[in-house]
Formats: structure tokens, C-alpha cells, sequence
């Protein structure tokens, strides 16, 4: 578990939980440092994560010893995952295969280890022809993986922690601070709710807090921040809010840029309203009850690969350090009882500027007037 000697490590706080990263690659620590920019410190203190990336320019190794040699086990919960005590090896990592994780704890603190199998085809017999063909393009090929890597490798052990530690648990959803609260957007993978949410920040009173994973508790929500991916089309829609996002200089898959908001609103913050978010072939927005907003909040955490990848992996972890899950559910339907719920359908070529002003902030001042009445 130990990095080489050599290694600059990268040092990430979340919500005061720090991370201290490190990789037999470089340029992926140099990924990392620029991606996370806002969140990297500058701390000889002791952190309460390590995570270290092995760079394998090889095929996946097809066995335990070949893998993790040396590392032994007693239990296999899964044909997979490898249980000794406080120690666990995984060869299979639900659909990112060419990732083999190890971790241990110790101590009350998480080490993860990471090997990465890197290939550029799927012959190994004919790798060395295709690195020789791209041979000037090597690092834009190894950078393609980083992002995936900086989940499991940052992320997923940080939300791990938060969520054990302090019961913040892991919602697909958006969520933009104002001064009356939270506006938290739940909604399908693809629904609209990062466009949404920047466009929301047109007006200044507002900040970003999350535009794809949101964590909350059973009171209020908390940013996780992370990149935005948007294309033209979504940047064009969002219109004002653009003005309120910082290019990265990084293209993802879809055609889309890589933004950073200029702002994230890191402290718990109530919620002041929901919306259930989705595409429609009309306009409107209309009052649901509680439940209504819960079942469509846990559906959309069941389709969101992002929210299965990280109840996976928070799983995963919980067998060798005894820890378990808050119930996610319950703390959801108690949050989403603490204000008004609404399912927003927006239509595929409305302007969103008009959504939000002649139907969102139309809500939000009808609903403090009543409050200020009751």
C-alpha cells in the first residue's frame, strides 16, 4: 500500500475529510491536482485517506497472485472479492474491468491501491504495432481513463467516509444555494439538470452547489463538487448562468467541455424547494405531494450508474472496516417533507430563462408568501 518514495502526492479536502493521492503515473496526479484545483491543500498533517494509482501498461492480470502478489484471503464474498480480516482484494469492478482495486483498514483509516491495465486494443499480440502508430498520441490516450480514475480513486473513498462518519448519504440530483435555501433538482440521468442549474445561476443571489450528485442528510443537503460537462446546445440554453462557469480545457466524451462553476456553496445548507426534473413535449410545473418527490428521487438514484458505482464501492469497504450504511431512504423522504415538492416538465426547445422566471421564481414567492402567512 505504500506509494514509491518518488511520487508527488496530491493532498484533497472535502468537507474536512482529506485525501492524500499519489501514482506511479505522474501526469495523472497532474490531472488530478488541476481537476480537484479548488479542493487541494498544502498540509504536512496526517490524512484520513491514502489512495495510490499503479499505471500497468499490460492486459488485466487473471488471478489474485498475479495481481496483488502475496496478498492472501479467507472469505469470498463474490467470486471476485477477495476478504483477509481488514484486507480486501477486487479483480472485477462492475463494469470498468480493467481497474483491480486493493484496500485495507487500519487503524480507523482507508488505504486503497488501485492498478490500472492500460491497452490501446484489445490484441495483445499486436499492442506494440499500435503504440507504435500512436506513439505522439499516448498521453490524450491515457488521459481518456483519468476521469473514470479520479472516482475511484478520490471520490468513492471521500463520499465513503462522509457518508459512515457523518450520515450523509448519496442522491442524483442537482442542487443551487440561495438565500432562502436549497433549490434541489432530482431527476433521470439526462434529464436537463445540469443546464437547469447553471441557468439558475444567472441571478447573482445564487450558487452552485451540485449539478449531478448531491449528498444530503435527514435537514439539509451538501455540495459535492465536480466538474460540469456540458455541449453548446446545453450552454446556449443555460444562457446567463454560463457567465458563472470557468473552462477546465478538458472534452469529454458527447462532444462535451469540461466547466468548473466559478463558485460552490460548500456549507449544509435547508432545502427551500424540489423539483422533479424531466423532458416533456410541454411546459409545466405542478405540486406534488412528499412521497411523490421521494419515489422519484430514489428512482432516479437507482438509474444513475454514478449512485450504483458509489453504494458499490461504500458496500465493498463496509466488509472490512464494520461500517455500515445510514438508511439513505428514510433520511430522503424526512428531508423532502421539509419543504414543497414539484415536478417540472420542460420542453425540448423552451428557453429556460423563461422556466425559470415565469414558473420557478413564480413558486418560490407564492410559497414564502404562505409561509409568512401561516
Amino acid at each position: 500500500m505504500t506509494a514509491p518514495a518518488d511520487t508527488q502526492p496530491v493532498v484533497i479536502e472535502l468537507h474536512g475529510v482529506r485525501l492524500r493521492l499519489t501514482s506511479s503515473l505522474p501526469l495523472f496526479c497532474d490531472y488530478v491536482r488541476h481537476t480537484m484545483q479548488p479542493y487541494v491543500v498544502d498540509t504536512q498533517q496526517p490524512a484520513d485517506l491514502e489512495s495510490h494509482l499503479d499505471w500497468i501498461d499490460a492486459p488485466p492480470a487473471r488471478s489474485l497472485e498475479d495481481a496483488f502478489p502475496g496478498a492472501g484471503w479467507r472469505s469470498r464474498p463474490d467470486r471476485d472479492l477477495y476478504i483477509d480480516g481488514e484486507k480486501l482484494c477486487w479483480l472485477r469492478i462492475d463494469d470498468f474491468t480493467d481497474l483491480h482495486l486493493a484496500a485495507a483498514h487500519t487503524g480507523g483509516r482507508l488505504c486503497v491501491t488501485g492498478r490500472y491495465y492500460f491497452q490501446i486494443g484489445r490484441a495483445p499480440s499486436t499492442e506494440w504495432l499500435r503504440r507504435l502508430r500512436y506513439r505522439g498520441d499516448l498521453a490524450r490516450l491515457q488521459a481518456r481513463r483519468f476521469s473514470t480514475l479520479l472516482y475511484y480513486l478520490v471520490y468513492h473513498p471521500i463520499l465513503w467516509r462522509l457518508s459512515r462518519d457523518s450520515g450523509w448519504s448519496v442522491a442524483h440530483g442537482g442542487a443551487v444555494a440561495t438565500p432562502d435555501g436549497a433549490l434541489v433538482l432530482f431527476g433521470m440521468p439526462g434529464c436537463g439538470k445540469s443546464t437547469l442549474s447553471v441557468g439558475l445561476l444567472a441571478d447573482a443571489r445564487r450558487t452552485m452547489l451540485s449539478d449531478n450528485i448531491v449528498l444530503h442528510s435527514r435537514e439539509r443537503v451538501l455540495a459535492c463538487p465536480e466538474v460540469l460537462l456540458l455541449d453548446d446546445r446545453s450552454l446556449e440554453r443555460a444562457a446567463g448562468g454560463a457567465a458563472h462557469l470557468v473552462p477546465t480545457g478538458e472534452r469529454r466524451v458527447y462532444e462535451r467541455d469540461a466547466y468548473r462553476p466559478d463558485r460552490v456553496a460548500m456549507e449544509p445548507t435547508p432545502p427551500a424547494a424540489f423539483f422533479c426534473v424531466e423532458r416533456a413535449q410541454r411546459t409545466q410545473l405542478t405540486e406534488i405531494t412528499v412521497d411523490e418527490c421521494a419515489r422519484f428521487a430514489i428512482a432516479g438514484n437507482q438509474l444513475a450508474k454514478e449512485v450504483r458505482r458509489i453504494a458499490i464501492n461504500n458496500e465493498v469497504y463496509d466488509l472490512i472496516a464494520g461500517t455500515q450504511a445510514p438508511d439513505a431512504g428514510a433520511d430522503l423522504r424526512a428531508l423532502v417533507a421539509k419543504a414543497p415538492c414539484y415536478r417540472l416538465s420542460v420542453g425540448q426547445d423552451d428557453s429556460l430563462a423563461r422556466v425559470i422566471s415565469d414558473l420557478i421564481e413564480p413558486a418560490l414567492a407564492e410559497h414564502a408568501v404562505s409561509a409568512v402567512a401561516k
